[in-house]
């Protein structure tokens, strides 16, 4: 991407695991010189499965584009090195508790006081208020608190955990935005530097309508498998050789998807005429659909669908997602350069004007960058930095 948004910006990311880490990942992409500190044993992420070629998949998956610095914040003279840093930067992005924070010296109120150009985002587990703010949590568990894990699975089975990380990622993206939105406040001379977000929040946030239903008319969803509670027929269906996910999301559309089944009859019963009708009669209308895909291959099903225009996806599992020329043609693999060779990613997952993605650096090896950028930004000399090695600092 030339002429990148973010060429300029500095950010410090203190963060570790997925959420911080991907909003880091998503400046960098941007342009931005993102330095990601690390203790010397490495992010804990650096050992989660799968392993790929020695590294692991979800260390590669939120850390290309940045420079990898390790620092033992244990330490006073690790704790003196961050401060120095992020006297340099633009952005410190991190996930400590608030606990932590303050002994590390990076609490909010006091970095902002002391940096009038600084703009901090925090992201936390339930958030930075009330009396859970200081437990640690993951995406699982937060989907569990949440609510998303109550409404995921089928109705008469135990809840599941979505498959993705969705409320880390998520939350990832929420607080690139909130920074962004804090960029511009800055560049416009006002607003708060403080970005503050939580895997709390994103996945209340991830419940939209299902927690309004609650709020204003105390519905309280409940697990549908693949459908939506509502809407009828909306779900997967299994064909003779794979499965597929299609449905009426109007009355027209279940007008063709009947077309296009042959039964008129079911287009023309009373009993199906309308949503409301159909979601009293779910009973009777989905085991028909589920006999009637049953009779053909999925290939026939999508072709005959999308010929009518009812949306339709085969339900891909990953080597069909990305052997498919969509998935490239949007930009979601790039190929970030280690040296002479090439690692395939996912892309960004917007897009600025006319370009679909681009290369940047492969995330950066434990340490790999620790030298280059303390002299860089902070112009430490070679004499200190061996006697910081030396003593187990970086």
């Amino acid at each position: 991407m030339a002429n990148k948004p973010l060429t300029g910006i500095r950010v410090v990311d203190a963060s570790r695991v997925l959420a911080g880490p991907y909003c880091g990942q998503l400046l960098a992409d941007l342009g931005a010189d993102v330095v990601k500190i690390e203790a010397p044993s490495g992010d804990e992420n650096r050992n989660w499965a799968p392993i790929v070629g020695g590294e692991s998949a979800s260390f590669l998956a939120v850390n290309r584009g940045k420079r990898g610095v390790t620092l033992n914040l244990q330490s006073p003279d690790g704790q003196d090195v961050l401060q120095r840093l992020i006297a340099k930067a633009d952005i410190l992005l991190h996930n400590f508790l608030p606990r932590t924070a303050a002994r590390l010296g990076i609490d909010p109120d006091a970095l902002l006081a002391r940096h009038e150009r600084l703009i901090v985002c925090s992201i936390s587990a339930y958030g930075a208020a009330g009396p859970m703010r200081e437990k640690p949590g993951y995406d699982g568990i937060l989907q569990a608190f949440s609510g998303l894990m109550a409404v995921t699975g089928e109705a008469d089975r135990p809840p599941v955990r979505i498959g993705a990380s969705v409320v880390d990622m998520s939350t990832g993206m929420i607080a690139f935005g909130g920074i962004m939105t804090a960029l511009y406040a800055r560049a416009t001379g006002g607003g708060e530097r403080h970005v503050r977000t939580s895997l709390l929040e994103t996945g209340i946030s991830l419940m939209g309508f299902h927690a309004v239903g609650w709020l204003q008319g105390g519905v309280l969803p409940q697990r549908q498998g693949s459908s939506l509670s509502n809407l009828v027929p909306y779900q997967a269906f299994r064909c003779a050789d794979g499965e597929i996910m299609t449905g009426a999301l109007n009355d027209a559309v279940w007008r063709k998807l009947c077309e296009v089944v042959e039964r008129p009859d079911l287009r023309d019963d009373p009993r199906y005429a309308g949503a409301d009708q159909r979601l009293d009669h779910r009973a009777t209308l989905v085991p028909i659909f589920e006999a009637i895909f049953r009779t053909r291959p999925a290939a026939e099903w999508i072709a005959r669908l999308e010929a009518a225009g009812v949306a339709v996806s085969r339900i891909n599992t990953l080597d069909h997602v990305f052997a498919d020329p969509q998935t490239r043609a949007n930009g979601m693999v790039v190929e970030a350069s280690r040296g002479d060779a090439v690692m395939p990613l996912v892309g960004m997952p917007f897009k600025l004007g006319e370009e679909a993605g681009a290369a940047s650096e492969a995330p950066p090896r434990c340490g790999e960058h620790t030298e280059t950028v303390l002299r860089d930004w902070i112009g430490m000399e070679a004499g200190e930095i061996a006697r910081l090695r030396q003593v187990g600092v970086i």
